[in-house]
């Protein structure tokens, strides 16, 4: 290690420079064909600093995916406690995830790529925690909506997943197709479609 390494080792820039190298050689090269070598070289430091912080390219994967969930979770729990109708904290909920999603594109496409892709002899994570913990959120703010009257009443199941899948596809198509730019106003307006469908309906409907 070099005496600048050492003099820099408690500051995060280096632990960040080390995440940011390892997301973008996993994205290119997949998880098993990548080296601690690459990584370290991509970071502009020495084999040690990553040791140092991870210890491992096992850790440093394990890493980069717990430290997005952490952040996954951290704006789930900011969106539960919001304030407002049901309609408008679904939907800012889901332009949550959405910015945050564009905001780390390359973590979501190594997910991606783990999770559908083929075995990379990657250290097993269990990314249904991420699914899961999005479900819940969606389906307690629905079942909340019919408590309070703002959502009709149905299978609470059916309408999550009507909601999540809306705005599961605009989030597959700005990660499979980014030069649409579908952006956070037709997010808005997909959410918003489909809302309305869940919406009581009026008593001579309803009859």
């Amino acid at each position: 290690m070099t005496a600048v390494e050492t003099r820099v080792l408690g500051d995060d820039s280096v632990r960040d420079r080390l995440l940011l190298a390892a997301i973008d050689i996993f994205n290119q090269k997949g998880y098993a064909s990548t080296s601690v070598r690459e990584i370290v070289e991509a970071a502009g430091v020495t084999k040690p600093a990553l040791y140092y912080y991870f210890q491992s390219k096992e850790g440093i994967y394990l890493a980069i995916l717990e430290e997005a969930h952490k952040e996954f979770t951290r704006c789930l729990e900011a969106c539960r406690q919001a304030t407002g109708t049901v309609r408008e904290r679904i939907t800012e909920l889901f332009v949550t995830i959405y910015e945050l999603m564009r905001l780390n594109m390359g973590v979501v496409r190594l997910i991606h790529a783990v999770f559908y892709g083929p075995p990379q002899g990657a250290p097993a994570f269990d990314f249904e925690r991420f699914h899961l913990a999005l479900w819940n959120a969606i389906r307690d703010l629905v079942l909340e909506g019919v408590e309070r009257g703002e959502v009709r009443a149905g299978n609470i199941e059916v309408f999550t997943l009507a909601l999540h899948g809306a705005s599961n596809v605009c989030m597959e198509v700005e990660l499979a197709h980014p030069t649409q730019d579908l952006g956070v106003d037709v997010l808005r307006q997909v959410v918003d479609t489909v809302f309305t469908g869940l919406m009581p309906l009026p008593a001579t409907a309803a009859s």
